[in-house]
């Protein structure tokens, strides 16, 4: 008997200090996290796009983080946790549908493993690869960047794979006018920039 409840305890010791070795890639947080936690027929599938966003494809994943901001490039590398997609699946965030419910946590019928949680701060926390960007028909995008509490447009290639390239140019820090600004970004991104 003592061997028996030995046993357990060095299973159950070992347990808690496991590492993850799980890839943090875009298609296996997508195939393994996404797609069975969110994909479902009724919420975030290419069927029905709740609040616009799917997770049942990698393009669909790429397109609902780059384009409905989920996770800002690069600025949320540095804090996952300050996401919009790791607020909403751990502390809930605003009701897009409906504002009276206040916070709604996702996915909405169960919680997130951790695991599977701290796999995605990971994957942000890496710098997010295959979802920085998704190309405009210039294949082109924009990153916005906080420099010395200014806001600082860039324009840069955006890869197939859904990676941020080169710098193609940066526009003004300080424009006199907001149509100076949007005139940079517009002409350069396809107006893909915020």
């Amino acid at each position: 008997m003592l061997r028996l409840v030995s046993l357990a305890a060095l299973v159950a010791g070992a347990c808690g200090t496991a590492t993850d070795d799980r890839p943090a890639t875009l298609e296996y947080i997508t195939d393994t996290i996404l797609a069975p936690s969110c994909a479902a027929a009724q919420c975030h599938s290419a069927f029905k796009r709740q609040v616009g966003d799917a997770f049942d494809t990698v393009a669909s994943t790429r397109h609902s983080i780059v384009a409905n901001l989920l996770v800002s490039y690069p600025g949320d590398v540095a804090d996952p946790a300050s996401s919009y997609l790791i607020q909403t699946i751990t502390v809930g965030s605003q009701s897009i549908l409906d504002p009276s419910l206040g916070n709604v946590r996702m996915p909405y019928d169960s919680a997130m493993p951790d695991a599977d949680v701290k796999l995605l701060e990971r994957w942000i926390a890496d710098g997010l690869p295959g979802a920085q960007c998704e190309p405009s028909a210039s294949q082109r995008t924009c990153v916005v960047q906080s420099v010395a509490g200014k806001r600082v447009y860039g324009i840069y290639a955006c890869n197939s794979d859904g990676n941020v390239g080169d710098l193609v140019m940066t526009c003004p820090q300080n424009p006199t006018t907001p149509t100076e600004q949007l005139t940079c970004l517009s002409g350069a991104t396809d107006g893909a920039c915020r």
